[in-house]
Order: structure tokens, then sequence, then C-alpha cells
């Protein structure tokens, strides 16, 4: 695979999900891997930053945080964007609609540039992580994601998504983010998803869907779900050749993979 960066800077501004503060992000080009920049603490986004997972990615370095780093993974991830330098004057990305799909479509209209090649980790053997009936595992393979989700919510209910790396733009960008309106007071009183609303979420209450537009996909929650990994695992820095396969799964789950995975290419 090509190593890729952003052609020229790009500026993009939002509110951020989980604090509800307006934020604006710099992206420049960069040739030494994806680089997050707060308070002028340069925080590489790889799976070692990463200090919290407690519903979204957060990396930290000397006491400086950015949280839901996640979504603008995705996006890298789909675009194939191995280096970039983003500069955040605040402590999460924008949440913009929920999805990868607006950081796509900022860094397509700014173009991208090749710069060189990047080595691809193979998966060796089985590596699985679990946490009670969730788990997430690679194994050897070409590369695939198979993932299944189950909440008691009719309106999620079971679904499964299996993602060969083709149609990221089309079939996975677009999804949101989602919650149950039952667990809102309880992300608030942690201090979370203060910025949340219907604009950059999916929010269900029993077979509701509460989003007046409706769902972008019949089976939104899981491809999601795909989005979220593909950015969690992107931190690692380098496609995986391998199957991945994963069953009710968080970002937590997502990154102790990770960090098994980035340990074979340090060794």
């Amino acid at each position: 695979m090509e190593r890729r960066t952003i052609r020229k800077t790009i500026k993009i501004q939002g509110t951020g999900l989980h604090r509800g503060q307006k934020i604006t992000l710099h992206l420049r080009p960069l040739e030494s891997g994806i680089v997050f920049i707060r308070e002028g603490i340069r925080i590489p986004a790889t799976p070692e930053s990463i200090v919290d997972t407690r519903l979204n990615t957060t990396i930290g370095s000397g006491g400086v945080t950015i949280s839901t780093i996640e979504h603008l993974m995705s996006a890298f991830y789909g675009l194939g964007i191995t280096d970039c330098e983003i500069e955040v004057d605040g402590d999460e990305i924008p949440a913009m609609d929920g999805s990868a799909l607006p950081f796509v479509q900022h860094i397509k209209d700014a173009g991208t540039k090749v710069l060189g090649k990047v080595q691809s980790v193979m998966i060796p053997s089985l590596m699985r992580v679990s946490h009670g009936d969730a788990w997430v595992e690679a194994s050897p393979g070409s590369f695939c994601i198979e993932y299944g989700i189950d909440f008691p919510e009719p309106a999620i209910g079971k679904q499964a998504y299996t993602f060969s790396g083709n149609g990221f733009e089309a079939e996975i960008a677009p999804a949101r983010t989602f919650g149950r309106l039952s667990e809102v007071d309880m992300m608030r009183s942690m201090g979370l998803a203060l910025g949340g609303s219907l604009r950059n979420a999916v929010v269900v209450d029993g077979n509701a869907i509460l989003n007046p537009e409706g769902l972008r996909f019949q089976d939104e929650f899981i491809r999601h779900k795909v989005l979220d990994i593909l950015g969690d695992l992107w931190t690692i820095g380098r496609p995986i050749v391998g199957l991945l396969r994963a069953y009710k799964a968080n970002h937590s789950l997502h990154i102790t993979l990770a960090k098994k995975i980035y340990a074979l290419i340090k060794a």
C-alpha cells in the first residue's frame, strides 16, 4: 500500500459530541505518521498514546488529552491517509454529523499526495480479546471484517455486517454514531454526550428511531461499529492482512487488540 498525506491544509469546525464545545481543526501535510497537536503537545496517533476508551477513543500525553478521534481516523483509513498533522484547539474532535463522511469529503476536496510505500502487518496466528460475551479477534487470512451486535432494543436488535475493504465511502463512512435514550442521563452525569443531539447521532427508544429523517441504512448501527473498529485499528499506522471478527465489542476491546498487533510491529 502507498503512504499518503493530504495535499494542502484543511480547516474544519464543529461541535464536540461529549463536551459540547466549538472546536476547530487544522489538518496539515506531514511525512512522519499521524500526529495530533494540542496546546503545543504532539501526540502520535498510536495505540501507546491511547489513555481512555470510555465510549470513545482518547489519546493523551503530558496531561493533555484529545478524545473521540475514531471517526477522523476511520476517514483516514478509508482514504489511505497514513501521514497527517492535526492541530486541535479543544479536547475532542468535532462530531460533525456523527459519521466519518464529512471528514472524507474535506480530505477529498483538498486532495492527497503519495509519499512512498508502507508495509502491511500480517496476522501470524489467532489473537483474541474478550470481556464477558463480547470479543474481538484477528486471525491469518485476507483482510476482512465480520462484525455482529445484539441489543435489547427492537430498533437495533441483532445485526451483522461483513466488510472486505471495498466501498468505504458509500457503505461505511455515512453511518452515524448511535445511542439509547435510556443512556443519555447516565452519559451526561459522566460528563459525556453534552454536545449530542439528533443532528450528530441516531437515538433510539425501544422500537422507535427518534431522528425525524430516520436511518441512512436499515443496518446503520452495525455499519457504524465497523466504522469505529476501522478507525481504532488505524492507530496501528499500517494496513492489516488478516481476518478480523468481532461480536458486541467496544472501543476498549478494539484498542486492546490494536495494542497486541502493534506489539508485533515493534517486535
